[in-house]
């Protein structure tokens, strides 16, 4: 028995990357403009272990990525948003603090998996009421010092995009049709390659019609451009599609749970129709 442990042990650890071992698995990603009140106290709510190596991000690198969707107003000129990135080996879980008012869990999670983000505990604060708009650059930076591998630039670029549009996009149909349009956009983006903005937005009006979303044309347009410049970005779609068939796996199981079917009959079974959707596309 023991000799099948340490013989388990050995294969999980030759499995999983070498470069997780090699630097430190706990980040905290701090605002570079935060006081140094502001500092101690964000540190204290985090509580990172005594090992947990502390990047920043600056106010430059905000703009960087989201000066192309946001107004100079709603970026701000201070960068104070922080979190704390805990690479666990069990999926993406994301965890907000009140003080993160505007973009939701799903949000993050979505857009750590089409930067290619995999195995990660996040928790995102502020020392005040922020959107948290612009604490996916740090979340997507201490990914990189973690693995040592370069996210492309267009790939964080578009990653930051896309928070941006779903959290408009809640706005007009709710955080959970949010994350389902999403997530079976992304799904048709990997099966059938557009090539063009207008497949693209052919896909868009697809989905809207197929589960009577009913989006608005400016979220129609909002998500045509979101997912053309994705087509453009050196994204692993492979990787992608299968994080969305292992989210519509869990979705699946919950269905099947007498709670899961109270929700599907609540919701008109368009939870049902976006798994069975999902399903089809990996068989």
């Amino acid at each position: 028995m023991k000799k099948f442990f340490k013989v388990a042990l050995l294969s999980l650890l030759l499995i999983l990357p070498t470069s997780v071992f090699a630097k430190e698995k706990e980040i905290v990603t701090l605002g570079k403009d935060l006081t140094s009140a502001q500092r101690e106290e964000i540190l204290r709510e985090l509580n990172p272990s005594d090992d947990a190596k502390i990047i920043e991000v600056t106010n430059k690198e905000e703009y960087e990525y989201l000066g192309d969707v946001l107004s100079s107003r709603e970026i701000g000129n201070k960068a104070i948003s922080s979190a704390i990135v805990k690479y666990t080996g069990k999926g993406i879980n994301v965890e907000l603090s009140p003080n993160i008012v505007g973009v939701s869990e799903n949000s993050y999670r979505n857009a750590m998996t089409t930067a290619g983000v995999e195995n990660a505990y996040v928790y995102v604060t502020a020392p005040g009421r922020v959107t948290g708009t612009a604490a996916l650059t740090g979340i997507l930076k201490s990914y990189e010092e973690v693995t040592g591998e370069k996210i492309p630039e267009d790939v964080k670029k578009v990653a930051n995009e896309e928070v941006v549009v779903q959290t408009q996009l809640a706005k007009d149909v709710g955080d959970e049709k949010t994350n389902d349009v999403i997530n079976v956009v992304k799904s048709e983006m990997a099966s059938k390659m557009p090539q063009s903005k207008e497949e693209v937005r052919a896909i868009i009006d697809s989905v809207d019609s197929q589960y009577n979303i009913g989006l608005s044309e400016s979220s129609k347009e909002g998500l045509t451009t979101l997912f053309n410049n994705m087509k453009n970005a050196d994204i692993d779609w492979k990787k992608v599609a299968n994080k969305v068939g292992e989210y519509s796996k869990k979705a699946n199981e919950f269905l099947n749970s007498p709670e899961g079917e109270k929700a599907v009959q609540d919701t008109k079974n368009f939870i049902e129709r976006f798994i069975d959707f999902i399903v089809s596309l990996f068989k």
